[in-house]
């Protein structure tokens, strides 16, 4: 599922290529908003967009007159845009063109189009948390803090999913922040001391502006690292596999611990606390599609001590 970097960067593209230019068509393939066009395309036609923005992993349109279309991308939604209508694609669900461009979305299942201010009509908006890329300013801290205190009985790695505490953060965002901050996924929200709350507060927003800027939340160093090392990655010379420090990197070796094991005979080290809980966040990105892991300190031998 695209999270909010992925989303705001469909936002900035819908924003550079419609905003200012008068709507000549827009059409939709999903029920209520083909019901609403049925009724009402001409009351949208040759008005402007006034601005395209994104809310955690929601994609909003102003239209001037108090009009509006929303996006959800779900898992496989993604926006094109062109400078001139395409030919019709059998995965389109809307199509907005517009004075010398058009933008296209397909496979989503989400599209609205209304009237009026879209956080009253479209359901969940008005419920969710501070974004992890505000637009202006820094990241709401206190209002994140006191929504994620409100669940003190949810783990954490259940919590950072939980688009009411803070909007945008998915899988990949998720396994990140929780291994910077070296962070026990099964800890509970009401657990958390001031140090794992600074952390987590510091470390959202950072993660999430370098995976809109870099599209990826690894350190450059670490990511020639990675680049270099064919035993980091799963095959070498593709970029993808460099992003992330844990996301997708199942059985191999731990960037930030060490190599791993080489059958040596060595004593397996001990790990310290904070290491063992980022270690324990690694294992949890590995395992996040089952959700089904336990917490098992033993495991976590296997990834040496770094020289």
């Amino acid at each position: 599922m695209p999270e909010g970097p992925e989303v705001r960067r469909y936002a900035d593209a819908l924003h550079a290529a419609l905003t200012g230019r008068v709507i000549v068509s827009l059409q939709a393939r999903t029920k209520e908003a083909r019901k609403w066009l049925l009724e009402s395309e001409q009351r949208i036609t040759g008005r402007r967009v006034e601005r395209v923005i994104s809310h955690g992993k929601h994609l909003i349109g102003y239209i001037e007159g108090r009009f509006f279309f929303h996006s959800h991308l779900m898992m496989w939604g993604r926006w094109q845009t062109f400078s001139e209508p395409p030919e019709k694609d059998r995965r389109e669900r809307a199509r907005i063109v517009v004075d010398g461009a058009a933008a296209i979305l397909l496979s989503a299942p989400i599209f609205n189009v209304g009237e009026g201010d879209p956080y009253e009509i479209i359901e969940f908006l008005d419920t969710l948390g501070p974004d992890a890329l505000p637009y202006r300013g820094p990241f709401n801290r206190a209002e994140f803090l006191r929504r994620l205190l409100e669940y003190k009985d949810e783990t954490i790695g259940a919590a950072l999913l939980n688009q009411r505490i803070v909007a945008g953060l998915g899988n990949y965002l998720r396994a990140e922040i929780l291994f910077h901050c070296k962070l026990n996924p099964w800890l509970t929200a009401g657990e958390l001391n001031e140090r794992h709350l600074t952390c987590l507060s510091k470390t959202i927003p950072r993660l999430a502006r370098d995976a809109y800027k870099r599209s990826a939340t690894a350190g450059e160093k670490d990511r020639n690292r990675m680049a270099t090392d064919p035993s980091l990655v799963y095959q070498p010379g593709r970029e993808i596999g460099t992003r992330h420090l844990v996301f997708r990197r199942t059985n191999l070796p731990c960037c930030a611990v060490g190599r791993r094991s080489d059958n040596s005979g060595n004593e397996p080290f001990r790990l310290r606390k904070r290491t063992r809980n980022a270690l324990a966040s690694f294992t949890f990105a590995r395992s996040v599609r089952e959700f089904r892991l336990k917490n098992d300190p033993y495991v976590l031998r296997s990834c040496p001590a770094s020289e």
